[in-house]
């Protein structure tokens, strides 16, 4: 029950104290987050607070608002809990500034991807042409362009996939299939490109698995391609998995310059970047491990890191074989 108002719940929701005090909270709540209130009065009962949970409440008109909720339990002097604090904020328009933002960065990622698509097309033409060509340089030049347009290319459906997943169109097609000869084929394309690092496979033994070959497959890729840009050269990357029970853990162990305990926590976050002085010539956009987070949440997995600075770095993920 609603036992206090101020003026700023009445801007927000368009009631005034009068009107609001003594009717349940669930006049604030739209029907299909009803189910929401247990959940939160659970934690509290237990003396937690819940931080800036983001969802969507009823003004009196009708208009549905995005909000960010900071709830506390309020307690007697006996240490009793007698009520809780809630702390509502509009967030309605850093939700438009957000869908706005994906919205052009799937349009410019869907444009991007026509003259990339030829541009690819018109390299391989002039890679198969100077195959046989006496013009080393050329040739080899030619190699490098299209290392370009595959990294390209990555990052681009890296942002289209972004985009998909913020709009809730990024579908998992489930398949069979090993995850050994999954990993074998990453390798194998990435020995084409990588010769700094030495990247070793620790198992063999066949792994069936259902889920989204090409969703896990860039997840893999993206683990790979991160402790290869982080560690030094000459170092060894280890890759290995493993079935318990009924789930299947994969790792990417690298001898890189590690991450801090106050990054670690954020590795997964939307554009989050480690800012450390020796990471600054490393390109990227934060996006890898965030998409990453996203398609093994989907697949009902986890994925997690373990870390210390200038020791290197374990990357994993875990997910249901069935």
């Amino acid at each position: 029950m609603i036992t206090s108002w101020n003026d700023s719940a009445r801007r927000i929701f368009g009631y005034t104290a009068e009107e609001i005090i003594g009717q349940s909270i669930y006049k604030l709540i739209p029907p299909d987050r009803q189910d929401e209130e247990p959940g939160i009065l659970h934690r509290l009962k237990k003396g937690e607070r819940v931080e800036h949970f983001e969802t969507r409440r009823l003004t009196k008109d009708g208009r549905l608002l995005d909000v960010s909720l900071s709830i506390s339990p309020l307690k007697d002097g006996q240490g009793n809990i007698i009520g809780l604090s809630k702390i509502a904020r509009d967030i309605t328009e850093r939700k438009l500034d957000e869908a706005r933002k994906n919205d052009f960065i799937g349009m410019a990622s869907h444009e991007l991807k026509t003259p990339l698509t030829s541009l690819h097309a018109i390299i391989q033409v002039a890679n198969a042409k100077l195959k046989n060509s006496d013009d080393k340089y050329l040739a080899h030049a030619m190699e490098k362009a299209n290392m370009q347009v595959k990294r390209m290319t990555r990052m681009i459906n890296g942002f289209l996939n972004i985009s998909r997943l913020e709009s809730g169109k990024l579908i998992v097609e489930r398949q069979s299939f090993d995850m050994g000869q999954l990993i074998s084929e990453i390798l194998e394309e990435t020995s084409l490109t990588v010769s700094t690092h030495t990247i070793t496979l620790q198992s063999t033994a066949p792994a069936v698995i259902n889920a989204d070959r090409d969703k896990i497959s860039s997840v893999l890729s993206n683990l790979i391609s991160n402790a290869v840009k982080y560690s030094p050269a000459g170092g060894t990357i280890l890759i290995n998995y493993w079935l318990k029970g009924k789930t299947l853990t994969v790792s990417v162990k690298d001898q890189g310059m590690g991450i801090s305990p106050d990054d670690l926590d954020k590795v997964f976050e939307r554009y989050y970047r480690v800012e450390a002085a020796e990471m600054r010539n490393i390109s990227g956009f934060g996006i890898g491990l965030y998409l990453s987070a996203e398609i093994i949440k989907r697949h009902n997995g986890q994925i997690w890191a373990e870390s210390t600075a200038g020791q290197g770095s374990v990357f994993s993920f875990s997910l249901p074989i069935g």
